[in-house]
């Protein structure tokens, strides 16, 4: 079984259909939340992602979008992108992403936005002692999905022990899933990546390989960037996808 992983692709249209390309003919797509949010196209990747029967979860940014996050959880930049983004959806989206859970529990993986330790208040997992809190929540699955932090990330932890090691993986790689170990895969950003590389992040696993590998995919940024522009998004956010930051 091959699954395709897309987290944080945050309206960013052309960044989901250029790793949709990478991934094509994947058994599953997964999404482990923030299909909305920053980008200048929130209903075209949501009907994007339905369309694919893609399993998704509920990031931050659609919690706020369909009124289950207040606002004062974001910065003033998340915030104008949030209020701007609802506008563009219709009731039938917004009524949709409301009905998105939290954490789903799939054959192979757990999946959940921030981290399986109070996944209602989207905690980031950023360091060791951030992923060991989500590994003791993880009850049978040996493999977390998490987005949040827009940074590509593996953190592995070896059954039965309590030291927890991060690699981190900007430009991409690939890791076993050994089955004496647990993981926490980070699949990175595709609309807006944070990890000092500016090409859209996915991930491929092939659990018969029992590999999870991290992808990087370029795109036409500037074209993102320029109907972000005539959208009046926040111009913060428009330069930082230069520069993957």
């Amino acid at each position: 079984m091959t699954y395709g992983i897309v987290s944080d692709v945050h309206g960013n249209l052309t960044a989901l259909e250029a790793v949709l390309e990478r991934l094509k003919g994947v058994d599953k797509l997964v999404c482990p939340g923030d299909v909305v949010g920053y980008g200048p196209d929130p209903a075209e990747c949501i009907s994007r992602l339905r369309g694919l029967n893609a399993v998704i979860v509920l990031g931050n940014h659609d919690a706020a979008v369909c009124g289950k996050l207040d606002l004062s959880w974001f910065n003033p930049f998340a915030c104008e992108a949030v209020q701007w983004t609802r506008e563009q959806l219709s009731e039938n989206d917004i009524k949709w992403l409301s009905t998105v859970p939290l954490v789903c529990h799939l054959d192979d993986f757990v999946v959940v936005h921030s981290s399986l330790a109070q996944p209602e208040t989207f905690p980031y997992i950023s360091t060791a002692s951030d992923a060991r809190m989500c590994f003791e929540k993880m009850e049978g699955q040996r493999i977390c999905l998490v987005g949040h932090s827009h940074v590509a990330a593996v953190f592995i932890q070896q059954e039965g022990q309590y030291h927890v090691d991060c690699i981190p993986m900007p430009q991409g790689g690939k890791v076993l899933l050994e089955s004496n170990y647990r993981f926490i895969i980070n699949c990175g950003s595709v609309g807006q990546p944070r990890d000092g590389n500016p090409d859209a992040a996915c991930v491929l696993i092939d659990t018969d390989a029992m590999s999870a590998e991290i992808i990087r995919v370029p795109y036409d940024v500037s074209d993102v960037q320029r109907r972000m522009r005539k959208a009046h998004l926040p111009g913060m956010l428009i330069q930082r996808l230069t520069y993957g930051m």
